[in-house]
């Protein structure tokens, strides 16, 4: 699977939880009326399951994909003009915009690569575990890279279990900056179709938590997230 032009979309809510799902949702909706050459390729709106991982920082994860980093330019040039601001600025707002950050990122999809084509294609929800994290002190952004792309499936020097691996795992490497940095160096989802799964992978990292002194990790943090497929264009 080619490596895809990924935004993600990461902010508080700003309406009642009961209201939260549906409004984030026809919020990520919008960007599927832009013209055909401009709109993602694909759309998902994510909800964190804050009884599952409570205190994060985030209550919605929104995703985007683009063919590449011109396709994406094409998008945001577009929900800048006229038309655009008045297709995607909602009626309600759904979430904060003060609290919304963005990372733009190379989806590497590490594991589970036909799992996800049948996922998409059948576009059910699923269930995410995902991290996000902050690179070590003394890291640059590309050594954070080079050394995290050679780190998965493993917490340290203790390999992940089978059972806790899931079904999916996506590497989200964000894209080099010349000003300024992205609020995560590393973002990465580990797909589900049950709780059970999830619990199992997060008792792991639980007992497990020495990621982060190995000089790579800094800061970091789980979410658990529903997902639901908004729009998908099929590859042909």
């Amino acid at each position: 699977m080619k490596a895809a032009t990924k935004r993600i979309r990461l902010a508080q809510r700003a309406c009642t939880r009961g209201e939260f799902a549906a409004a984030w949702r026809d919020t990520m909706m919008a960007a599927a009326t832009a013209p055909p050459d401009v709109r993602p390729l694909r759309i998902a709106a994510c909800t964190v399951l804050d009884d599952v991982t409570p205190g994060t920082p985030h209550d919605a994860v929104g995703l985007e994909w683009f063919g590449d980093a011109a396709h994406l330019a094409r998008y945001e040039a577009w929900s800048a003009s006229p038309a655009g601001l008045a297709a995607t600025t909602p009626p309600h707002r759904a979430v904060d915009p003060a609290s919304e950050r963005v990372v733009v990122a190379h989806e590497h999809v590490m594991r589970g690569e036909d799992w996800l084509r049948r996922r998409w294609a059948d576009g059910a929800p699923s269930l995410r575990h995902m991290a996000l994290a902050r690179r070590a002190p003394g890291l640059t952004p590309a050594g954070f890279l080079d050394r995290w792309g050679n780190h998965a499936g493993s917490v340290g020097a203790v390999a992940i279990p089978p059972e806790a691996r899931g079904l999916a795992y996506v590497q989200n490497r964000p894209v080099p900056r010349t000003e300024g940095e992205w609020p995560y160096d590393a973002v990465n989802e580990v797909y589900f179709d049950d709780m059970a799964g999830v619990r199992t992978r997060m008792d792991f990292f639980a007992g497990n938590p020495g990621g982060t002194g190995d000089g790579l990790v800094g800061e970091s943090c789980f979410v658990v997230v529903r997902e639901d497929v908004v729009s998908y264009i099929s590859p042909g």
